[in-house]
């Protein structure tokens, strides 16, 4: 709401509450003008002439956009000046209004009487949410929150209703109470998750209890996706980019992002013959020499990826991804042939945040020792790589690189 002093003023006003018997569309509406309490009053128009009368200029506010429009300034200046000028015709919501001209728009919504805001309580605790936790891992962050002073929910979205034998990796509502979780959602009995109904039971918890949730951890790789949708269901303001959301998880996606943004990547194809028949042509169009490196496009580590000598270990390899079933429990829908790319191999862990210098943060970054055995790369061993080192700064300027790419 623009402030009424800016437009009107009076030379027999008396008291700060000057306008409050007469309406705010009276007010603003009146062309450039003085309004008084005394109706006999003069009035001292913009251009210093007095006049004893002004003509009722009142809009039917519903027929106009429910909007209060002030007479135009004719005064360049004062519209130069002023920050809450719309540019709008004389009927500037009929269909076939006038040219554009300048007005003031004072107002959206008219309240005839002030609302007194109810603050809203103090936070009392802020709360992570483990998103299908596992008893090994939720221990250690259940104790890791307490130190933290925070509170932490357990999101399951396939609960074990008894028939899964191992409750440490498929636990229980009962069984995470147990270990120290400190509240529990699951869908109700005998639906599906539906990740817009958790967020909605979750705000209605965060409303009830004066919580503020801080984060959504993912707990397996089948909960990756879901913690990127919840946190931004439930308002976080650092979330993952859900436009690149793919491109994270899905390798081939993950490439074009990474060249599209100037990356060197390896050479690649996608299979979809459920017999491998596609591993000769896509190999001929490639330009590739065996070994190539076939694997599925999601999940993460060395799970079906495969080193192939030749084109039958490739056809099988891809009939093999292509037939099943991801390591994030997701049906696969085709297999990813890479080009083999020799040397040396290596792993870096990072935290992406906008609270970091480049809102990304290498912590550390580790070289591979591995060896090939049937056809799958297996790391023996690895050794931290010296910060200090010229490989290490390339690594971070590419880590980085890429880690941007896919938001």
């Amino acid at each position: 709401m623009t402030n009424l002093d800016n437009t009107c003023s009076s030379p027999t006003r008396s008291e700060p509450h000057h306008y409050r018997n007469r309406s705010l569309s009276e007010a603003v509406l009146v062309p450039q003008a003085t309004i008084t309490d005394d109706a006999a009053a003069p009035t001292v128009a913009a251009n210093g002439n007095t006049n004893d009368h002004y003509d009722d200029v009142s809009v039917d506010l519903a027929e106009h956009h429910e909007a209060l429009i002030g007479a135009a300034f004719h005064n360049q200046n004062n519209i130069d000046k002023q920050p809450t000028l719309a540019t709008m015709g004389e009927t500037p919501f009929a269909d076939d209004g006038d040219e554009v001209v300048n007005h003031r728009v004072i107002a959206t919504e008219v309240v005839k009487e002030p609302i007194n805001f109810i603050d809203a309580e103090n936070i009392l605790q802020n709360a992570i949410v483990l998103l299908d936790p596992r008893i090994p891992d939720c221990i250690h962050l259940i104790e890791a929150g307490r130190k933290r002073g925070l509170m932490v929910m357990a999101v399951i979205p396939k609960p074990n209703d008894g028939s899964k034998a191992l409750i440490e990796f498929y636990p229980t509502a009962q069984a995470l109470l147990e270990v120290g979780m400190h509240q529990v959602y699951e869908p109700p009995f005998g639906s599906k998750f539906d990740v817009v109904e958790c967020a909605a039971n979750l705000k209605t918890i965060e409303a009830q209890q004066n919580l503020r949730f801080l984060g959504v951890i993912p707990c397996r790789e089948a909960a990756v996706d879901f913690s990127d949708i919840l946190g931004a269901l439930l308002g976080l303001s650092n979330v993952n980019d859900l436009g690149l959301a793919s491109a994270r998880r899905d390798k081939g996606l993950m490439k074009l992002a990474v060249a599209n943004a100037g990356l060197r990547v390896a050479k690649y194809a996608r299979l979809t013959h459920g017999q491998g028949k596609d591993i000769s042509s896509a190999v001929e169009e490639l330009e590739l020499k065996y070994p190539v490196v076939v694997k599925t496009p999601r999940g993460m580590g060395t799970s079906d990826v495969f080193i192939c000598k030749d084109e039958k270990e490739a056809m099988e390899s891809s009939a093999h991804i292509v037939r099943g079933i991801g390591p994030d429990g997701r049906k696969t829908q085709y297999a990813l042939l890479e080009e083999f790319i020799g040397g040396e191999e290596f792993a870096l862990n990072l935290v992406a945040s906008p609270t970091t210098p480049r809102g990304v943060q290498v912590t550390d970054i580790w070289m591979y020792h591995k060896i090939n055995t049937d056809g799958t790369m297996v790391n023996t061993f690895q050794e931290m790589v010296d910060p200090q080192s010229r490989a290490y700064a390339e690594l971070v300027r590419y880590a980085e690189g890429v880690c941007r790419a896919v938001g």
